[in-house]
């Protein structure tokens, strides 16, 4: 009796240190602009304002914006200082702050009714729809993917027109022998920095001349 009882202890031991499941862990971050089509046309707006953007992602835990998983099944969750929309307000900051434009900061949050009593020559709101990183490694190499959707909205504080424009960008998927934090960061910050590249001189274009 005293044997069988000691199997069942034992027994339930093991099934109680599996039922924790994989570790997961928050791994914070840093991602910035980072020039990736070269030369951009110079900035004809002397004074920016940043505005508003917001996380509109579904289905995604809060500020992150990936994940990592090891051959071991441990998952590393990457979240930036700021959370996905601080993450891309310092991408759209840094893009104007490299061609020498000076920021102003506001509550604007792409609202026409508000827009004309914004300072400068452009404001500037968005959304980002989707943001993710995905990366599992497995006994020889790690694959990784990733996509960034993202709603700008600009406006002329001067004239009143609002345009608002959609971009996603979709790298190619990778193989590597595993993905290190720093290769997430530059990853990251270079599909963000793309998509910011190629919507904004479009935008400066068509609402400041």
């Amino acid at each position: 009796m005293r044997a069988f009882r000691a199997s069942v202890l034992l027994t339930s031991l093991f099934a109680a240190a599996g039922c924790g499941g994989p570790l997961i862990q928050e791994v914070p971050v840093s991602l910035q602009y980072t020039p990736v089509l070269g030369k951009l046309p110079p900035s004809t707006a002397r004074m920016v304002t940043i505005g508003v953007f917001r996380d509109a992602r579904e289905g995604k835990p809060e500020g992150i914006v990936g994940e990592r998983v090891h051959f071991t099944r441990e998952t590393d969750r990457f979240k930036p200082r700021g959370g996905v929309a601080g993450a891309l307000t310092g991408v759209v900051e840094g893009y104007f702050a490299k061609r020498g434009t000076r920021l102003n900061r506001s509550r604007w949050d792409g609202s026409p009714g508000a827009l004309r009593t914004q300072e400068g020559d452009l404001a500037i709101s968005g959304r980002v729809t989707q943001l993710w990183f995905a990366a599992t490694d497995y006994a020889t190499r790690g694959e990784a993917s990733s996509v960034i959707r993202l709603e700008i909205t600009a406006g002329s504080p001067r004239s009143g027109t609002i345009i608002t424009k959609t971009i996603q960008i979709e790298p190619t998927k990778k193989s590597n022998l595993f993905f290190e934090t720093r290769q997430i960061e530059q990853w990251l910050s270079e599909s963000l920095s793309e998509a910011v590249e190629r919507v904004l001189p479009e935008l400066e274009r068509r609402l400041v001349g």
